[in-house]
């Protein structure tokens, strides 16, 4: 047996991806600081799982966990491991550790960090700039269209949209970044291969086919239990740069993900609504609590303009790498925006109106216009400043 104080981090990272797939199979849903001292102290896998003292383990390990941990040593472990090998070659999916490049530093700075992710679709966007949704599965009509047009265009200019795949606001602000043609993660309270809430899993599927990524931190069959949301929940967070809440019930679970971004030290906006509005009084408290109220996709770009600058992509690459030209170095399309300003502000809803376009694609284009200097948002609208 190994002494711990002998063995140094880089043995963990002398693991082969099969080691930590086995350790992550398995139910013992381990965290980072688990996992960590098991592969340190144990870097052979084989003593690990058959030949170390359990009792040894006792000090890492809880009690339900050594329960698991004996019931694993009576099987063949590479045979009882075939259901999750073959899911993982059928469904394209793979384990991003800790130690592997695809592991976003976000994560590694919150509390209690997972020593891994399963990872099914695009690996990239863990470490792209994103915008976390949340809010109720009981939403309202109007609180489901502001999600997925704040979807849109977030996702238009270039964010990432991060949600929880459950019912209600997380799976409009799914499928606002998807109908925009943009980029979006489902973090889920469930492994890979139980797919919850069940309703979803088409909206998982194309989420997948469309680019994104479904991540889970469980074994892949696991299913979704009360204990793994909150867990779900501060990835959601810890994933992005800044969480916003679109409506939220009193004592809901989306007001303890922003407890949690707060505690994180990412920026927590929320959107107002009606006092009547039952399904959003939680927001209400938010915003007096100090969260940033926001009126538009463009005041969320605005407050992340600092972390923001050179990650998100207009719409038109060449217009902003000619953002000093003329005008006519515009695209068409900017340019007749542009065109329908004189000496007074606009509105983004008259806006619409005058150009027969969506609010999502005019929302896009005048944040383009924003970053380019030619208009900016004052409390009655877009004023144009050149």
């Amino acid at each position: 047996m190994h002494n711990t104080n002998n063995q140094s981090d880089h043995k963990s990272q002398n693991w082969q991806p099969e080691h930590w797939q086995w350790l992550a199979f398995t139910e013992l849903n381990l965290r980072f600081s688990q996992s960590r001292q098991l592969i340190q102290r144990w870097p052979d896998i084989s003593e690990l799982f058959y030949e170390v003292d359990l009792s040894s383990l006792a000090h890492v390990l809880s009690d339900q966990q050594l329960v698991v941990w004996r019931e694993l040593r009576r099987v063949d472990l590479k045979q009882h491991l075939q259901k999750q090998y073959r899911w993982l070659e059928r469904h394209q999916a793979q384990i991003v550790t800790w130690h592997d490049p695809e592991f976003p530093e976000s994560l590694k700075q919150i509390d209690d960090c997972p020593g891994w992710l399963w990872v099914q679709g695009n690996t990239r966007l863990l470490s792209d700039p994103g915008v976390s949704m949340v809010g109720g599965r009981r939403a309202s009509p109007s609180g489901l269209a502001l999600a997925k047009e704040y979807g849109q265009a977030l996702a238009s200019a270039g964010l990432t949209i991060i949600s929880g795949l459950a019912l209600g606001i997380d799976g409009a602000s799914h499928q606002g970044a998807l109908d925009a043609g943009g980029d979006t993660i489902a973090v889920l309270g469930s492994g890979l291969g139980e797919i919850y809430p069940a309703r979803h899993a088409h909206l998982a599927a194309e989420i997948v086919a469309n680019g994104g990524a479904l991540v889970s931190p469980w074994p892949l069959f696991l299913e979704a239990r009360p204990h793994q949301f909150p867990v779900r929940n501060a990835l959601v967070s810890g994933l992005s740069l800044g969480l916003l809440v679109v409506e939220a019930a009193p004592n809901s679970g989306s007001l303890i993900t922003a407890k949690l971004a707060l505690e994180q030290g990412r920026e927590v906006f929320a959107l107002p609504s009606s006092a009547h509005n039952r399904q959003a009084q939680g927001s209400l408290g938010l915003i007096r609590d100090g969260a940033c109220l926001v009126y538009s996709p463009q005041q969320i770009i605005a407050e992340l303009a600092p972390v923001l600058t050179g990650m998100i992509k207009p719409d038109n690459p060449a217009a902003a790498a000619e953002k000093d030209e003329i005008n006519h170095h515009l695209s068409p399309q900017l340019q007749q925006l542009l065109n329908q300003f004189g000496y007074d502000p606009l509105p983004v809803d008259i806006i619409c109106q005058q150009m027969a376009l969506p609010y999502a694609k005019v929302a896009t284009l005048l944040m383009e216009l924003s970053l380019l200097g030619y208009v900016v948002e004052t409390e009655r609208g877009f004023e144009r400043v050149k």
